[in-house]
Formats: structure tokens, C-alpha cells, sequence
């Protein structure tokens, strides 16, 4: 038996692609029901066996089917003035709605179980009629619903898209926050090893490609363990931190900067020459050669950082080719004395004179 979320996605998917293909102009309320069936003999074909009984019975049993493969962890159905109210809790997928959502173009079409419950009550002639929805939460959604007689087949849809957006607003405000942590490094705010390996792949590929000028930086901080050592990490962390803003006033929007991790960034530089890579380099080294970095518990440090520079125009060399020539450079300047930049060149490694100050930190 298939995973019931991955069979699901999957049915609405099919479902869309065989019903909107038979369809040149998009009829909503015929649309909804050839859609919920289409869902329910895709989930009979793979082990969740909907048995139809003729009886409005179905609608309860289709219900529990969801609710008992986890479409929400609980929902409590209590008789209203008008039908019952519908609370769930945990309603399922609201990052797959807005994947369904932006397939379908309506908020009430990405919803499976709206669509099933609407193809049920739609062979016996009934609908289902929508006094209200509220969202009590981010998990808590409540519900109206009333069972009538189907004497208008669009019956009450436009207040329940209308209604149902809110849903949409929530999941897109989910799914950018969920993307911002994936490619966020917490401590100091800027992108994380993950991004930079993804995006930077494809900055450099794009470079190469077109033939333009590509620059790569990886630095660290000389000697940081004895920060940590001397201060506590609690200090080591600050000083990350307010090397990231110098950082972030150091270089410009187009340029991907990111921690790599423990007290190592890197950052890629896209069209820009070696000697322009140099300066940028440079510049940022005298920066954080002359900032006071204060943790707010009256410990002053001073720093400084040895920086590695790869600037390819090789068509063979891979991203990953790239970040090994900028670390290969690192570690030149690290051997050279700290406190510098060393620029990686195919023909060899040239070390660019800077400021040779040795510094405890």
C-alpha cells in the first residue's frame, strides 16, 4: 500500500491532467465532480478502499478515510443551526495546497477532500453549502457546512474561494519562512553552506559559459580557536556575527555571500577581473584589521583574516574545482604569515603583498 500523502498528491495530479485536457473552457462545478471521482478511483486502485453505499452515509465514511490517514490529527464535528461544524486540527498539507494551489488556480479545487465530499454529494442531488470558515490559527481551521438540495449547481463557491484564500495566504507565508531557515545560517543571518553550493553552481556554470569573469573568496579568522579559548564561545559567536555585517557592507547585491562554516566564509564575485578581486579583498581585510569587535559584556577584540582568491576562466573546471583552488590559496596565505590575500592562478599560486601584521587572534 502506498504512502496515503503521496498517493493523494499524486491522484489530485492525475485527476487535474485527465479532466482539464477533456475541458476547452474551464466549467467549475462539472470540473469539481469529475475531479472527486477521478480521486477516489485512484485511491481505490492503490489499497484505501472507498466503498460507496448509496447513502449519504459516504460522506461521513469519506470524511473518516481522511481523517484516519492523516489529512488532520483530529477532527471534532459538532450540529450547528444550520448543517455542523467542522473543526480540524492539524489540517494536512498546507504546504502541498499551495503546491496544488498554484497547479489548479483555486484555492477550493486544491483541496482533495472539498472535492470528493462535492462529487458524493453530487449523486444524490445535494450540495454542499458553506455558512461560514474560520481560521482559529495556523493549525485550527473551522468549518460550516450545510447539506441542501442542488438547485443551483455552483451553489455557494464564490464565498468559499474567497473564504478558502486565507488558507493560501497562510501556506505561502509558511513555505517562505520554512525556505528562508533551509538556506540560512541562524548564527550570523547570511546564506548557508548548502545555498551557496547550490547557487553557486550555477553562478559560476553561467560565468564559464559566457565567458565572463568570476571571482571566488574564502576567508577565515586568524587564529579564532583562542578567541573562543579566551573569551568563551558566547564572544566567538559575537564576533562572527559583526563580521557578517562588516561583510554584508562590503560587498554588493550581485555577489553571493555566505558562512561556510565554523569561522570560514566565502563569497563569489561575478564579473569581476582578478586585480578588482584583489582590491575587494584587500579592502575588506583592512576593515576588519581596525574594527573593535564588541560581544556586549565589555570584551574588545581585535581580529584579523587571511583570505584566499580563485579567479577561473577554465571551461573543464567545476564549481567544486573552484572553491578547492580559492582554499588551496587560503591556506598560502595562512602559511605566509596570516593577515593577507594569496590569489590562486592555473599556472600557480601568487601571493599578493599585504599588511603582515602577526595577531594573537
Amino acid at each position: 500500500m502506498k504512502d496515503f500523502h503521496a498517493a493523494l498528491y499524486e491522484a489530485v495530479l492525475v485527476a487535474f491532467g485527465k479532466i482539464l485536457a477533456k475541458y476547452d473552457v474551464f466549467t467549475q462545478g462539472v470540473i469539481m465532480l469529475d475531479i472527486g471521482k477521478e480521486i477516489l478511483m485512484y485511491l481505490n486502485k492503490h489499497g484505501f478502499g472507498f466503498q460507496e453505499t448509496d447513502s449519504m452515509e459516504d460522506l461521513t465514511t469519506l470524511i473518516n478515510l481522511f481523517v484516519k490517514n492523516g489529512f488532520a490529527e483530529s477532527l471534532e464535528v459538532t450540529p450547528a443551526e444550520h448543517g455542523d461544524n467542522y473543526i480540524w486540527t492539524n489540517l494536512y498539507g498546507l504546504s502541498a495546497y499551495k503546491e496544488l494551489y498554484d497547479l489548479a488556480l483555486n484555492p477550493f479545487l486544491a483541496c482533495p477532500l472539498n472535492l470528493c465530499m462535492f462529487y458524493v454529494a453530487g449523486k444524490h442531488k445535494k450540495k454542499l453549502k458553506m455558512h461560514r470558515k474560520e481560521f482559529k490559527s495556523a493549525s485550527v481551521t473551522e468549518a460550516q457546512y450545510e447539506l441542501v438540495d442542488e438547485n443551483n449547481p455552483y451553489g455557494n463557491l464564490d464565498e468559499l474561494v474567497l473564504q478558502s484564500a486565507r488558507l493560501f495566504e497562510i501556506a505561502d507565508e509558511k513555505q517562505k519562512l520554512f525556505h528562508h531557515q533551509s538556506i540560512t545560517d541562524m548564527l550570523t543571518g547570511l546564506y548557508n553552506l548548502r545555498h551557496v553550493l547550490n547557487k553557486g553552481k550555477r553562478m559560476f556554470e553561467h560565468a564559464i559559459n559566457n565567458q565572463n569573469p568570476i571571482a571566488i573568496l574564502i576567508f577565515d579568522i586568524d587564529y579564532f580557536k583562542l578567541v573562543n579559548d579566551t573569551f568563551g564561545h558566547s564572544t566567538g559567536d559575537a564576533v562572527l556575527r559583526k563580521l557578517a555585517d562588516i561583510c554584508l557592507r562590503s560587498f554588493r547585491e550581485t555577489d553571493l555571500l555566505a558562512r561556510y562554516g565554523g569561522d570560514e566564509f566565502v563569497v563569489v564575485l561575478p564579473n569581476t577581473q582578478r586585480t578588482h578581486a584583489m582590491e575587494i579583498a584587500d579592502r575588506l581585510r583592512k576593515e576588519v584589521e581596525t574594527a573593535v569587535f564588541d560581544d556586549g559584556r565589555g570584551n574588545k577584540v581585535h581580529i584579523t583574516i587571511s583570505i584566499g582568491i580563485a579567479c577561473e576562466h577554465n571551461q573543464e573546471l567545476s564549481f567544486d574545482g573552484a572553491l578547492k583552488n580559492a582554499d588551496k590559496a587560503l591556506y598560502q596565505a595562512k602559511h605566509e604569515g596570516r593577515n593577507r590575500v594569496a590569489v590562486n592562478k592555473r599556472t600557480g599560486l601568487e601571493q599578493e603583498s599585504t599588511l603582515n601584521h602577526q595577531s594573537l587572534f
